[in-house]
């Protein structure tokens, strides 16, 4: 006799035992309180190129005016440009961002990486960077709006390059 149970309900169960390993199944406090800490500091932002394209579109700036002011290609991929002496990135003015409406999907699923969610101490480590983290006014963040999260991250990882 064949099995005919569904792959697909299969792979939610598995899915479902997942989560409930996690170390952040019951949510995690956050909400953006705009301080700019995340844009400080060396390490890049990487864009796709349809994020180039749609950056440029939402700041109103020709896409090729947009690339030579705010975009350097590392390695062959694309990626905001920096400060040269701090390292914070270049749409950060006066402590807030000013493409914040724009940004790219990096910027918009911060701490939703898996860099930040793989410990409790990974975790503690962004909240010494970021504010909203359990900060007093945060709202409880489900499992599956931060899952959700993750996937974006991860679909933007794919699309410039980098897993």
């Amino acid at each position: 006799m064949t099995n005919t149970s569904d792959n697909t309900s299969d792979k939610r169960i598995s899915e479902s035992d997942q989560a409930l390993t996690l170390w952040y199944r019951s949510g995690l406090r956050f909400t953006c309180t705009g301080c700019g800490a995340c844009c400080t500091g060396t390490g890049r932002v990487w864009l796709s190129e349809e994020e180039v394209i749609e950056m440029a579109e939402r700041l109103d700036i020709v896409v090729d005016e947009f690339v030579s002011q705010s975009v350097d290609r590392e390695a062959g991929r694309w990626a905001l440009r920096e400060d040269p002496q701090t390292g914070d990135c270049t749409f950060l003015q006066g402590g807030r961002c000013t493409a914040y409406k724009a940004r790219p999907r990096q910027c918009r699923t911060f701490p939703w990486w898996p860099s930040t969610l793989e410990s409790q101490a990974t975790w503690a480590e962004a909240k010494r960077v970021c504010e909203g983290i359990d900060h007093s006014e945060s709202t409880l963040v489900p499992l599956s709006e931060i899952q959700s999260e993750l996937r974006q991250e991860r679909l933007g990882r794919a699309k410039w390059g980098r897993s």
